[in-house]
């Protein structure tokens, strides 16, 4: 069943999204079915879930891997993220109410208590649903279904990010002066912060990939 298929999906996911399951992993089914206990059916199709979300992939004579988080999947994903993100937030200054914008200081209030918690779980989700209210608030739903198709990577990227701070503090940063530009209604400020913040996300998760260089052919 479909409800069957998304559980699986789910344990699957946030396996990979918490780096229980690693990059390069094969999944063998027989041995999860059992695990999950499930038949072979709903694994397949969490399976081709997953692949569409790019958490894992097909290979010939290999079966399914979980994908790596590389330099180069985090530039692909920053250089997308950048350009609907700033456009939502520029929509977002023009469309939101200002519920809406108390709906984003309540997040940050969560945020902070998270932080201090240090609940790295709910943090990270308070992070990424921080950033799809902003695109909600855009009023365009394209926009959001393009967001959606890189929320999971998202997510993988911010639980490798903040499992790495010593504090959680620095993961409330920037946001509430993100909030602070919107409730301004000054869209200029709200971008300028909004592009800094993901600029210093991307560089942070790609110190951990350094640029590799071809081997000196001897």
């Amino acid at each position: 069943s479909s409800t069957l298929k998304d559980n699986v999906c789910n344990i699957l996911r946030r396996s990979i999204i918490d780096g229980t399951l690693t990059g390069g992993t094969e999944i063998n089914q027989a041995q999860f079915a059992d695990q999950l206990g499930v038949s072979r059916g709903p694994l397949r199709e969490a399976l081709g879930q997953l692949e569409f979300e790019g958490l894992v992939e097909s290979t010939p004579y290999k079966g399914v891997v979980v994908t790596a988080l590389t330099r180069e999947s985090v530039e692909d994903l920053y250089s997308v993220r950048v350009v609907l993100e700033n456009l939502a937030i520029r929509r977002a200054v023009d469309y939101a109410t200002d519920e809406e914008v108390a709906i984003l200081e309540h997040i940050v209030d969560e945020m902070r208590a998270a932080a201090q918690a240090e609940d790295r779980e709910k943090l990270g989700l308070l992070d990424i649903g921080f950033h799809e209210q902003i695109v909600v608030m855009a009023r365009n739903s394209l926009l959001k279904k393009l967001w959606m198709l890189l929320e999971v990577s998202l997510e993988r990227c911010l639980y490798a990010r903040h499992s790495r701070y010593e504090s959680l503090d620095h993961v409330v940063g920037s946001h509430p002066a993100i909030v602070a530009a919107i409730a301004a209604r000054d869209k200029d400020e709200a971008t300028r912060i909004l592009s800094v913040h993901m600029a210093e996300w991307a560089e942070q998760i790609m110190a951990e990939y350094p640029v590799v260089l071809a081997e000196e052919v001897l």
